[in-house]
C-alpha cells in the first residue's frame, strides 16, 4: 500500500468530512434519525480509513529492508606478515592435467555442478539472483542466471553457462585438451626460480611459460624438457625474457600463490581448430607436494574479456556447420548472443552497478609435475580458416 501524507483538521478535504453541517431539518423520525446517524457513522468509518482520520497522524508504511551485502567467498590464501624468502633448489611445475568444469576434482564426470569447485571469489561477493550492487546482465541476460556463484562464491561464469555451449560443438572437449597435453603438444609452465622446500616464505620471483610440441609423450620424471612457446616471451632469443611475471608470488602452508596477477594465455582445441583463452587479472594457486616434483589441486582464476571470447568463438564455429561462415548467421548470432548473456563481471575483474557486464568469470583446475625449461621453439603456424575457399 502506497505511504499516505497525514491530513491536519484545518484542510479543506478534512473540514468538509468532519465538521458537517446541521442539515436544517425540524423534526426528524427516531427511525430517520438513527438511520442518519448509522450512515454517518459508517461514512465517518469510511473517511478513516482512506485519509488515516481526521486530525491524527497517519500511520507511514516503512519502505522494504534493503537486501543484505554479499559475504566475502573464498579467496586465495593470504601472505602472513613476517615469512623470510623462500630459498633452495628452482622448480618448473608444468601442468599434467586440466579441468574445465565438466568434472569433479577427482575426474567424476559432472557437466551440471562440476564448474561450482573451480576458481575463486574475484569481486569480494559471493552473489545469488537477489544479489544488487552488481554490473548489468548484458544482451537481455537474466540475474537469476547470471549472478548466482559457485560453491564458496567462486565466480566461474564459464563453467556454468560458457562451457555447456562448447561442449554441444565439441562433447569431448576435456578429453582433447587432455590427450593433448599426454600426448606432449602443449602445457602451460611456472618456473619458480627458488622455491626451495620451506612451508612458508615469500618474495619469490616466478615466471610463466607456455610449452610447445615436445614431439613425445612427456615422463613426468622431472627429465621432460619442455620447448617454451616464443609468442610468451618478450624477446624470443632469450629463454628468460618471459611476458608474465610473478615477482612477489609466495608459499602458505605448502600452497603456492601467484600474488601478483596476470594475464594467462590457454589455448583449447576443438576438432583441430584453436580457441585462445587470454585469462586477465589471473590468480594462479597449486598445492605442492613435500618433494616439490608436482603439485595438485591447482586453480586458474580470472576474467576472459566477452567480446575478445566472442571473437575466438566465431574464427572456430564454422569448423562444425558451414553456415556460420555467414557472420549475419541467425543461429551463429544466437550463439553468440549466449555468451554475451553470460558476461557476469568487469573485465577488470570489479564490479559496476552503473553499467553493463563485459567480462565472463573463469575457474580452471589443474594438476602439476615437475620439468625442465627446454630450447625456444620456432613460432607456430597461423589455425587453418575453415572459410577459406579449397583450392
Amino acid at each position: 500500500m502506497a505511504s499516505m501524507r497525514p491530513v491536519h483538521e484545518h484542510s479543506t478535504g478534512c473540514r468538509a468530512l468532519c465538521e458537517r453541517p446541521a442539515l436544517g431539518f425540524g423534526k426528524v423520525s427516531q427511525v430517520s434519525m438513527l438511520r442518519t446517524r448509522l450512515l454517518t457513522a459508517v461514512f465517518a468509518a469510511t473517511s478513516l480509513a482512506l485519509l488515516g482520520g481526521c486530525g491524527s497522524d497517519a500511520v507511514e508504511e516503512k519502505p522494504p529492508a534493503p537486501p543484505p551485502e554479499d559475504p566475502v567467498g573464498l579467496l586465495p590464501p593470504e601472505e602472513p606478515a613476517g615469512l623470510a624468502a623462500c630459498e633452495g633448489a628452482g622448480k618448473v611445475m608444468a601442468m599434467s592435467e586440466l579441468f574445465l568444469g565438466d568434472v569433479d576434482r577427482d575426474g567424476t564426470p559432472n557437466t551440471k555442478d562440476g564448474w561450482k569447485a573451480f576458481g575463486y571469489d574475484l569481486d569480494g561477493r559471493a552473489s545469488t539472483k537477489e544479489s544488487v550492487g552488481l554490473c548489468k546482465p548484458r544482451a537481455g541476460g537474466s540475474p537469476a542466471v547470471v549472478y548466482p556463484d559457485g560453491t564458496d562464491g567462486r565466480d566461474n561464469s564459464f563453467g556454468k553457462n560458457i562451457l555447456p555451449t562448447i561442449l554441444t560443438l565439441s562433447m569431448d572437449l576435456s578429453t582433447q585438451a587432455n590427450e593433448a597435453i599426454t600426448n606432449g603438444e602443449f602445457t602451460i609452465m611456472l618456473d619458480m626460480s627458488s622455491l626451495g622446500t620451506s612451508a612458508d616464505c615469500n618474495s619469490l620471483p616466478a615466471k610463466l611459460y607456455g610449452g610447445a610440441d615436445l614431439g613425445a609423450a612427456p615422463k613426468w620424471d622431472g627429465t621432460d624438457q619442455w620447448p617454451l612457446i616464443p609468442e610468451l616471451l618478450n624477446d624470443p632469443a632469450d629463454p628468460a625474457s618471459a611476458k608474465i611475471l610473478f615477482p612477489k608470488s609466495y608459499v602458505v602452508k605448502n600452497t603456492w600463490v601467484s600474488g601478483t596477477k596476470g594475464t594467462v594465455k590457454l589455448s583449447l582445441s576443438i576438432s583441430g581448430f584453436t580457441i585462445a583463452l587470454d585469462i586477465n587479472s589471473a590468480v594462479i594457486t597449486v598445492d605442492l607436494d613435500a618433494d616439490r616434483n608436482g603439485g595438485t589441486n591447482g586453480t586458474i582464476a580470472g576474467v576472459l574479456e566477452t567480446e575478445a571470447l566472442i571473437s575466438e568463438i566465431s574464427k572456430v564455429a564454422a569448423a562444425f556447420d558451414e553456415s556460420f561462415c555467414d557472420p549475419t548467421s541467425p543461429t551463429l548470432q544466437s550463439i553468440l548472443n549466449l555468451i554475451r548473456q553470460a558476461s557476469d563481471i568487469m573485465k577488470d575483474g570489479t564490479q559496476n552497478p552503473g553499467a553493463e557486464c563485459d567480462g565472463i568469470s573463469i575457474g580452471l583446475g589443474f594438476n602439476a609435475k615437475a620439468v625442465q625449461l627446454g630450447p625456444v621453439a620456432m613460432p607456430g603456424e597461423p589455425p587453418p580458416d575453415p572459410c577459406a575457399p579449397m583450392p
